[in-house]
C-alpha cells in the first residue's frame, strides 16, 4: 500500500500541527488528518459520546479521567491530491522540536530486569494480586538516513491485520504502532471488546500447537474481568466466543471476543470504556491494586504506551485501540515499550524473551528499510 507524498510527513512535523495517519485492520485504505490549531482537544470518558475525530489517551488517562483527541480540519486518504494541505503547510513557520531529555536510567538492563522481575514474582506469592503486567523502554539508535513515512508505510504492508498509525502532536511527540488489540469497536448493531493475554512466538507454537497453564491463566484472569464488569454495569445481554489462537506478526496470542447488543449500552459507553482501560492484559488484577504497584515498580513514565487511540465517531467508524507494539521517536532514537504479564508462575527470563520478542514487530520493520 502506497502512503501519501514522502513530503507531506515531514512537512507536518516541521510545522508542529497535530496530526495522524492510520490503516484500520484489513483495510486498503490509508487515512490522514491533520488539525490546524496546535492543542490537542480534551475531555472526560463520559462525554466521548459527543466527540468527533481521532482519540488519544494516556496509560494515566485512568487516574486523571482525560482523554485528548484530534479535531481534523484535513482530511485525506492516501488516494487523494494533497496540494490544499501542502500549500497551507507551506504559509506557516517551522516549529523547534520540543527538547527533550532521554533518561537513560529508564532503560533497564537484562540483570535489572531480571533482578526486578524477580522480586516482583517473589511479591504476587506473597500479596494479593492475580497478575501484575510489567514494562520496560528498549532505545534503539537510528542510521541517519532513516525516513518515517518509509517507515509507516512498510508497516502498513507488513501488518495488514494490525491497527498502524503514526501520530504526532506538541504534547505526546511522535508515536507509531501496529497493535492487534481492541479496546472497543462500536457499530450499528452491536459493540465488541476483546480479551487478549498470552504471548508465544508464532515458530514455536507452529512446531507444538499447545498453550502452557501460565498463559492459559494468564488470559482467563483477563476474560473473566470483562465478564464481571459487564455484570457489573448490567449488561447481560453479550455473546463471548474463544479463546482462540490469533497471529500478531511474529507473536501468537489467545483472544475472547465479547459482542454486546448496541441496545444494551444505554448511554453508559464512557463508562464501559474507563471500566475497560486499562485493561488486566496492560495493567494487572485486583487492577487499583495492580495500577499502584506499576507506579511504583517502573522507572519510566508509560505515555501513551497501553492507553488506547483510534477513529471515534467519524468516517462511519469507531474502533479504539490498546497502544501496544508500539514506539516513541525522540531526536535520533526509536524507544520501544514492551511488557508482559507476571502471575506466581512467571519465570523471569522467559518474562525477559518475551518483551524481546515484542520489539521485533518494529524493529524487523526497522532493519529492512
Amino acid at each position: 500500500m502506497k502512503l501519501f507524498n514522502s513530503n507531506i510527513i515531514d512537512l507536518l512535523i516541521r510545522k508542529g500541527l497535530p496530526f495522524v495517519t492510520y490503516s484500520l485492520p484489513g483495510s486498503k485504505e490509508t487515512i490522514l488528518l491533520v488539525q490546524k490549531s496546535p492543542n490537542l482537544h480534551k475531555t472526560e470518558f463520559d462525554n466521548i459520546e459527543n466527540i468527533q475525530g481521532f482519540v488519544i489517551a494516556e496509560f494515566i488517562s485512568a487516574k486523571t479521567n482525560i482523554i485528548e483527541y484530534i479535531n481534523p480540519d484535513f482530511i485525506f486518504t492516501s488516494e487523494e491530491d494533497l496540494n490544499e494541505l501542502n500549500d497551507f503547510l507551506v504559509g506557516l513557520s517551522d516549529v523547534n522540536p520540543p527538547d527533550e531529555k532521554l533518561n537513560e536510567s529508564s532503560f533497564l538492563s537484562k540483570v535489572q530486569y531480571l533482578n526486578k522481575t524477580d522480586y516482583i514474582i517473589d511479591k504476587l506469592n506473597e500479596e494479593e494480586l492475580d497478575k501484575i503486567v510489567i514494562s520496560r523502554v528498549s532505545p534503539m539508535e537510528l542510521l541517519p538516513d532513516f525516513k518515517i513515512d518509509k517507515f509507516i508505510e512498510s508497516t502498513i504492508n507488513k501488518y495488514p491485520k494490525a491497527f498502524v498509525y503514526l501520530l504526532n502532536s506538541g504534547k505526546t511527540g511522535i508515536w507509531a504502532g501496529a497493535t492487534p488489540e481492541i479496546l472497543f469497536k462500536k457499530t450499528n448493531d452491536y459493540y465488541e471488546t476483546n480479551a487478549i493475554a498470552g504471548t508465544r512466538l508464532l515458530s514455536d507454537y507452529k512446531k507444538k500447537k499447545l498453550w502452557g497453564e501460565k498463559e492459559i491463566e494468564e488470559q482467563q484472569l483477563v476474560s473473566y474481568y470483562i465478564e464481571k464488569l459487564l455484570s457489573e454495569i448490567g449488561i447481560k445481554d453479550y455473546k463471548s466466543t474463544g479463546p482462540e489462537t490469533i497471529t500478531a506478526g511474529n507473536l501468537v496470542h489467545l483472544k475472547t471476543s465479547f459482542k454486546i447488543k448496541a441496545s444494551a449500552i444505554n448511554n453508559i459507553t464512557g463508562q464501559l470504556i474507563k471500566g475497560l482501560h486499562p485493561t488486566p492484559a496492560v495493567c494487572g488484577l485486583p487492577k487499583a491494586r495492580a495500577y499502584h504497584m506499576i507506579e511504583n515498580a517502573e522507572v519510566h513514565r508509560r505515555e501513551l504506551y497501553t492507553g488506547f487511540l483510534g477513529p471515534w465517531n467519524f468516517k462511519d467508524s469507531s474502533q479504539l485501540f490498546v497502544n501496544l507494539r508500539c514506539a516513541k521517536f525522540v531526536n535520533n532514537m526509536a524507544l520501544f515499550y514492551v511488557g508482559g504479564g507476571l502471575t506466581a508462575q512467571s519465570d523471569a527470563k522467559a518474562e525477559w524473551q518475551e518483551t524481546v520478542n515484542k520489539t521485533k514487530t518494529l524493529l524487523s520493520v526497522i532493519e529492512k528499510l
